[in-house]
């Protein structure tokens, strides 16, 4: 390795530190007029899994419903900033009616209203730093969701100083200290944030048919890449090319400049194994969650270095390389965000959320 090589990658390895080392903050190493579609946020695929689960859903759910091992609190501290939350009306308890957080049939021990509190409190301690909500009404025929949209609307109004009305050009100073919710069922006329229409589950990545994104004033695009069952015959290498189609789409300049302000949501998160033990319908199991970490996570993260060292090589001649923009992840969802490791798996997402937050530091010459 000659020495300009060799003086670009310390220099990337020491800025993937630098992130690293302050996973709390690292927001506050971004400029103020960056586009917040511009930037690599990790996220956490059916975020409050890893809170674990109400009593009388913690046993089964620990085998076929959890995707995350760190909780919220732990998620941000080691960097996440983006989290999927599906909340749904909960009738019992201690109380008569709850928006609790749920995976599917089973209650974590969140609610809705809890995570945006504990969300608040780490804005407040961290000022530098924003988090991103994607939510969604999680029905099931078993619960009674007639109340949903109201009591999705009352718990975000009561947050509303803290929300910040979508447009696809925010930028990262402007976002600083709040939230961006994004929800992808309507609670009324107008969103506190965003409305997302048109959420794809395809691994066929086409840029003819982006989701649309609708603020009270402001609408933008969004590319999302949600393939999640890789039981079916092809599943993998189909989750594997669309992962690195959309990583492609959201570093291309040609792109940008034909769609600028395009946000993107590529997912790592899906699984691999299913099981029809627990009733009439097979559903997915916790150890497929981890089997299919284990390959996407790490297939993302050797997309993302691989690229970075691109990046330091593309410097010398920007030119002949203007198809690409460097390394721009979009927000990525991840199942098991955090950690090296979930039973006897090596899930990666330590490694991978250290990637995509070190890839908004690369050198940017040929930027």
């Amino acid at each position: 390795m000659n020495t300009y090589f060799r003086r670009i990658y310390i220099m990337a390895l020491l800025a993937m530190s630098v992130a690293a080392a302050h996973a709390d903050d690292w927001l506050s190493l971004v400029h103020d007029d960056m586009p917040v579609c511009r930037l690599s946020i990790p996220g956490s695929h059916d975020a409050c899994t890893g809170e674990g689960f109400l009593p009388q859903d913690s046993l089964l759910a620990a085998k076929i419903a959890t995707t995350q091992d760190l909780g919220i609190a732990a998620q941000w501290s080691c960097g996440v900033r983006a989290f999927d939350l599906r909340p749904d009306v909960r009738v019992g308890g201690d109380t008569p009616c709850t928006l609790q957080i749920y995976h599917g049939e089973f209650a974590t021990t969140m609610t809705f209203g809890g995570v945006l509190e504990l969300l608040r409190d780490s804005l407040a301690a961290h000022p530098t730093e924003f988090a991103v909500i994607i939510m969604q009404h999680e029905r099931s025929p078993r619960r009674d969701g007639s109340r949903w949209a109201e009591m999705a609307d009352s718990v975000l109004a009561r947050h509303s100083d803290l929300i910040l009305d979508f447009r696809p050009d925010i930028t990262v100073g402007q976002l600083r200290g709040r939230l961006l919710v994004m929800s992808r069922d309507t609670y009324g006329d107008m969103p506190r944030g965003a409305y997302v229409s048109g959420w794809s589950f395809s691994p066929d990545i086409r840029t003819d048919t982006t989701a649309a994104v609708r603020g009270c004033v402001h609408e933008g695009r969004l590319i999302v890449q949600d393939f999640y069952d890789m039981t079916q015959e092809g599943g993998m290498p189909a989750k594997l090319a669309a992962i690195e189609r959309t990583l492609r789409l959201s570093c291309s300049r040609r792109l940008m400049e034909e769609m600028p302000h395009t946000w993107f949501v590529n997912h790592t998160s899906g699984y691999l194994y299913t099981t029809d033990e627990h009733g009439p319908h097979r559903v997915s199991l916790t150890e497929g969650y981890r089997a299919n970490a284990a390959e996407t996570n790490r297939w993302l993260a050797n997309l993302i270095e691989a690229d970075e060292v691109r990046t330091a090589r593309r410097g010398r001649d920007a030119s002949r390389h203007a198809a690409m923009r460097g390394t721009c992840t979009g927000i990525v969802m991840m199942d098991f965000a955090g950690v090296a490791r979930s039973g006897s798996h090596e899930v990666c997402g330590d490694r991978l959320v250290k990637a995509v937050i070190g890839s908004n530091f690369t050198p940017r010459g040929s930027r």
